[in-house]
């Protein structure tokens, strides 16, 4: 996204018998309230130009020519390093460190140092190397890369398309307020976004474009991030687990189910009917086998399309409720179904995807 920076000029200003230089005020002697006028030396505001640049203000004079936008910052700098580097509490690597400076990061430089810089990054303040950063002119040059530049949904549902414009294919939708990095340059108004593992692009018309930086971290900070890191990752693995838990229960009292509907093949099919043994139709035979294991389940197809909770078919397991369009089959797994098929062949096994899939149930 296009950005523009405004180069920050250095004044000099002489008002008063004072000499304004950014971060530093000189001040000229003026004469006491007599009829005479003031002396100044012959050399004038050279001289004093030329003192002041012969001390730390030559060294601090490039925190001004730092573009900024909307004056945020005049004195921005960026890290230059792979991971990271150590904030100290003092411009000595034997002190303690305060925070860290990642890479790709921002940082207001507050004072420079022999060899160290003063930074505020963040919430992290403290000294990092001076090498570590890349100031001034270079800063400048580098500032596009190391903005983070977002898009924000303003529409309640947005189609990600793999192309500029309405014609081309969709491929997820995002809802409104959702985030998401943009991964290029807008093409006619159009953003190429990242959505989980999809790229793709949305139109600027329904998002509210951004750019910002990435701060350093004090240690506090740090450390709760990782306390929070880890609880995550902890309740993720014991979710984790209760769901294979879960699943390998329905897998067992699945199998299970199965094994009793197989004892039923080659029975008789009869519209309406739900015996197991004198006939049944195909939601009537689903119906009595889990009757069995003291399940009850609506007695149309249709009906069993709101049973229990819905899984793809990619995760079905033997007991699961296969549902068609006017049918429905329990899954014995590897692709099969047992089910009451039509009166020519009565109970027996067929393809699971022998037609179209409409919904795939598992009630235990």
């Amino acid at each position: 996204m296009e950005k523009t920076h405004i180069r920050q000029r250095v004044i000099f200003s002489a008002m008063a018998g004072l000499i304004l230089i950014p971060g530093r005020a000189l001040g000229v002697s003026a004469a006491e309230q007599t009829d005479e006028q003031p002396f100044i030396q012959a050399e004038g505001i050279e001289s004093v130009l030329e003192n002041c640049y012969e001390t730390e203000v030559k060294d601090n004079i490039n925190l001004y020519l730092v573009p900024t936008e909307e004056g945020e910052y005049l004195n921005m700098a960026f890290s230059d390093t792979e991971d990271y580097t150590y904030i100290r509490s003092a411009p000595d690597e034997n002190s303690d460190w305060v925070g860290k400076l990642y890479a790709d990061s921002a940082a207001q430089v507050l004072e420079y140092l022999e060899g160290w810089t003063k930074i505020k990054s963040g919430s992290a303040e403290g000294y990092v190397p001076s090498d570590a950063l890349i100031t001034g002119a270079a800063a400048e040059e580098q500032a596009l890369e190391y903005e983070n530049n977002t898009v924000t949904v303003t529409a309640y549902a947005l189609n990600v398309r793999d192309g500029q414009g309405t014609s081309a294919n969709i491929l997820t939708q995002i809802g409104r307020d959702e985030t998401y990095e943009v991964t290029g340059e807008a093409v006619d108004g159009w953003y190429p976004v990242k959505v989980g593992e999809i790229d793709g692009w949305v139109s600027g018309t329904y998002v509210t474009a951004d750019s910002s930086y990435s701060y350093g971290e004090t240690k506090e900070e740090e450390e709760a991030r990782i306390e929070a890191e880890k609880r995550k990752e902890e309740e993720a693995q014991a979710e984790a687990q209760a769901v294979q838990a879960s699943v390998s229960g329905a897998a067992a009292g699945g199998q299970a189910v199965i094994d009793y509907a197989c004892q039923f093949i080659g029975n008789p099919y009869v519209w309406g009917g739900t015996s197991l043994t004198n006939g049944a139709d195909c939601s009537g035979f689903v119906q009595s086998v889990y009757a069995h294991f003291g399940v009850s389940l609506p007695r149309t197809s249709s009906q069993m399309r709101s049973a229990g909770y819905a899984v793809s078919y990619e995760e079905a397991l033997p007991g699961d409720l296969i549902l068609y369009d006017g049918h429905v089959g329990l899954y014995m797994g590897d692709g099969n179904i047992v089910n009451a098929m039509n009166e020519a062949d009565g109970i027996g096994i067929c393809s699971a995807t022998y037609t179209t899939i409409v919904a795939v149930r598992r009630v235990l």
